[in-house]
């Protein structure tokens, strides 16, 4: 008797245990955002000032040695991230949607050097890290104007044409740096001088509008074209 009350009060014991193990209350991870700030050949650059907005709230960090940044304990919304580093453009990467005890990684943000005009806007391509997407739009903006992308080997390997408000794009492009020329009737034409339109995986790269030139009196030889003046960034 004396057994079976032992083991009845072992068991009660043990009950009380598990009771009080399930009545602790386990805290789930808030959310929070992490990546990687490259150049857009590869290199890591470190140490740029990192700022994550939700536009009430405002959160800063220091990207490490291997240009990773973290944001922890972050309440679900939209964000704007903001990267800056002496002698790079200012990036800004806008509408970040945060989900509630999300943990969210971001594609490795590119960091273009410091140069006449705004750099491309980036914009994520959700579920997609292995390509990424080059769009832009001419002006003043046309319908039906040729776009051709000019691939390393100095030749064209895609055209498509652009949109009633003047706009292209090209989809699924493997990481890297391309060239662009544009065709359009009566316009003189715009030929790649270089490969000056980067690809980073996972981002759509937004480029400022070209601007296409009316061809004078009709004729639209190149050699004819007037000179135009250098760009002198103040």
């Amino acid at each position: 008797v004396q057994h079976s009350r032992g083991v009845c009060f072992a068991q009660g014991f043990d009950m009380r245990i598990a009771l009080a193990i399930l009545l602790i209350p386990f805290s789930s991870p808030a959310a929070s955002l992490t990546g990687a700030v490259v150049d857009p050949l590869g290199p890591y650059r470190t140490h740029p000032t990192v700022e994550l907005d939700s536009g009430t709230n405002k959160y800063k960090a220091e990207a490490d040695d291997a240009g990773i940044y973290r944001f922890s304990n972050l309440p679900a919304g939209e964000y704007t991230l903001t990267f800056r580093l002496p002698g790079y453009g200012e990036r800004t990467i806008k509408s970040i949607r945060i989900l509630e005890l999300e943990q969210k990684r971001l594609p490795d943000v590119p960091l273009d050097l410091r140069q006449c005009g705004s750099p491309p806007d980036l914009l994520l391509l959700p579920g997609e890290d292995l390509f990424g997407r080059l769009s832009g739009s001419v002006a003043p903006p046309a319908a039906g104007v040729e776009v051709t992308l000019v691939c390393r080997t100095f030749s064209p390997c895609r055209s498509t044409k652009t949109d009633s408000r003047g706009r292209f794009s090209f989809d699924m492009l493997s990481p890297g740096v391309y060239g662009l020329s544009f065709h359009r009737d009566r316009f003189y034409p715009e030929n790649a001088t270089g490969y000056a339109y980067f690809v980073s995986a996972g981002w759509d790269r937004v480029y400022s509008p070209v601007r296409l030139e009316r061809c004078r009196s009709g004729n639209c030889d190149p050699k004819l074209r007037p000179q135009r003046p250098i760009a002198v960034c103040e």
